[in-house]
């Protein structure tokens, strides 16, 4: 088994686009069959990255 990869998404402040381009890509790296775990998401009250974390693990 090969070895895995962590990669840690930090953004610098609310409303940059950081969060939603971090699940963006989870979500297509989930679709391609890679594990992709999400630790914590902070929304800031924004509805669309809300649910953005439903089916991720």
């Amino acid at each position: 088994m090969a070895r895995g990869r962590l990669r840690i998404h930090r953004g610098a402040a609310p409303g940059v686009g950081q969060t939603y381009a971090m699940l963006s890509e989870a979500h297509r790296r989930v679709e391609r069959g890679t594990d992709c775990v999400v630790a914590f998401v902070e929304h800031h009250g924004r509805p669309r990255i809300e649910v953005m974390p439903h089916g991720l693990e």
